[in-house]
């Protein structure tokens, strides 16, 4: 069917009154009025097809651990959706990972290559991770998130540390996350000297205080002061207030597949520090 727009020529200067179009055999004739919403509408409908969010997987092992004790591998147990394996936490000292902006493998720009750069604390949408503790798990430990944020003349500026010490359900792969405020943090230590007084914070609270500093790493740690750590971590995923989603899928080696994976998130790495400004 052939669309033509009604001028005022078209039909006089009164166009065609309240009638917005007249349908013609192999033909549709449209009044100014209408002829201007179709446009918008597809314009709409073309931007929305160009505005595609990126949800990106990285598939972390033990030996991307940068500077701790490994954690052990766990072959045979996973969270929900995230393959087959996991991490077990170090039978002695702690472990830890980051997912850093240009630094232990850039592992923040992997899962999140056109963001990394001017990530704040504002741009997190939510958190979440899964744990198991095992039954006989002291209370007040599991694998921890901590947040630092990006200070030039030092390697982080403040630090903000969730609240696992809460964690309590054992034997079963628990899914901890900031949404409805369940995932809270504190301030956990500064390089910059201030002091802090507002306790625990939900991640809105915590937007409110810190939201404009940029991001330096979300990190997953277990403690030195326990000398090796018995339960597990799966699953950390991020998601952007743009929508963009970052997951971290630890496992004790590589899956079938996953290799290609880790080469196309260097290969994307790479085209994104290349980008940058100097």
């Amino acid at each position: 069917m052939e669309i033509s727009r009604i001028t005022n020529n078209a039909f006089g200067a009164g166009g065609v009154d309240s009638q917005e179009w007249r349908e013609r055999p192999g033909k549709m004739i449209i009044s100014n009025t209408a002829f201007v919403s179709l446009v918008v509408v597809m314009t709409m409908l073309g931007s929305a097809a160009f505005a595609q969010t990126t949800e990106i997987t990285h598939v972390a092992t033990p030996g991307q651990v940068p500077d701790e004790v490994e954690p052990r591998p766990n072959v045979s147990d996973a969270a929900p959706g995230y393959g087959g394996g996991s991490w077990q936490g170090p039978a002695t000292g702690k472990s830890n990972w980051h997912a850093r902006y240009d630094a232990d493998g850039d592992y923040l720009s992997t899962i999140f290559p056109d963001d990394a750069a001017t990530l704040t604390i504002n741009d997190i949408a939510e958190i979440s991770y899964y744990t198991n503790r095992p039954t006989d798990t002291p209370a007040g430990r599991d694998w921890w998130i901590q947040i630092y944020t990006r200070d030039e003349t030092q390697w982080y500026g403040d630090r903000f540390i969730n609240n696992y010490n809460d964690h309590s359900d054992t034997d079963a792969w628990v899914l901890y996350s900031t949404a409805e405020g369940e995932m809270t943090f504190n301030h956990n230590g500064t390089k910059i000297g201030t002091t802090d007084t507002n306790g625990e914070m939900t991640l809105s609270q915590l937007q409110t205080n810190y939201g404009g500093e940029l991001v330096e790493m979300i990190s997953v740690q277990t403690d030195s002061g326990w000398n090796g750590y018995d339960g597990y971590i799966d699953g950390l995923r991020i998601e952007l207030t743009n929508g963009n989603i970052g997951h971290v899928n630890f496992e004790a080696v590589p899956e079938p597949g996953s290799l290609l994976l880790l080469v196309i998130g260097g290969a994307v790495g790479m085209l994104s520090r290349r980008r940058r400004p100097a």
